[in-house]
């Protein structure tokens, strides 16, 4: 394997492990005292949560063009595991289709795993 393969398919695990060591040492365990803090905390998650679900988009322009831009990151992640997919099949084998298609489906899967691994409920 490639070190960046190998980077790829450790990367959810250290990301998570990075953000338990600093929420352990740094982070601070704001408790809301009150019903007000509770909801003034969760609309500021909602307008993170809202920030990132936009970002990477156009702004404002028709709906196509925007569908279209968000539509960019699947389609180059079918079109890769598409070709490796070809290459095992039909063509000749390569290390970097391998490597690449390894690095989407640890994007793909690996970060997902994580988060339903860590899931309690």
């Amino acid at each position: 394997m490639e070190p960046f393969t190998i980077l790829a398919a450790l990367a959810p695990l250290l990301v998570d492990a990075g953000k338990s060591l600093i929420g352990k040492f740094i982070g601070d365990n704001f408790k809301p005292a009150n019903i007000t803090d509770w909801v003034t905390m969760q609309n500021a998650d909602i307008k993170r949560f809202e920030a990132i679900n936009n970002a990477g988009g156009a702004g404002s322009s028709y709906p196509w063009v925007e569908a279209i831009i968000r539509l960019q990151r699947p389609a180059v992640a079918a079109i890769a595991l598409g070709t490796w997919a070809y290459t095992r099949t039909y063509g000749t084998p390569s290390d970097a289709v391998d490597n690449f298609a390894a690095v989407i489906g640890f994007y793909l899967f690996g970060d997902r795993t994580l988060f339903y691994a860590k899931k309690t409920k």
